[in-house]
């Protein structure tokens, strides 16, 4: 094998590696406030974190792309694909991130969000 083949080889089994790396992060912040969505009741508010991990997974993805060369349309595809998991994701934590600075998020039977410190709570 040629030095130039080889060193494309390696290029996409890291670009590969830095893909997989994003989706996992984008599958942590879906996995880590999926509950805050599924039934009434108070929560801890960890839609801020979700946004940072989102935001933090378009790295990984910009540099598989960089690695794998502006060229690569399998690239794009897949920096497209975890783009539109990041907005789907980041539309359906936009109800709730007006409780940024809060503790804790309380969804309402009519699907609202309501924002509380449970420090707040206590007689």
């Amino acid at each position: 094998m040629s030095p130039a083949a080889r060193t494309r080889v390696v290029r996409g089994c890291a670009a590969g590696g830095l893909f997989a790396f994003a989706a996992l992060i984008v599958l942590l912040a879906f996995s880590a406030t999926i509950e805050m969505e599924t039934f009434p009741g108070l929560r801890e508010n960890l839609a801020p974190v979700a946004v940072v991990m989102l935001g933090c997974a378009l790295l990984p993805a910009a540099g598989a792309v960089a690695l794998a060369g502006w060229r690569s349309r399998a690239a794009w595809v897949l920096t497209g694909c975890l783009a539109a998991l990041v907005a789907l994701r980041l539309w359906t934590l936009a109800p709730m991130l007006h409780c940024w600075s809060y503790e804790s998020v309380g969804r309402e039977e009519d699907g609202s969000y309501t924002c509380v410190n449970r420090g707040d709570m206590l007689p």
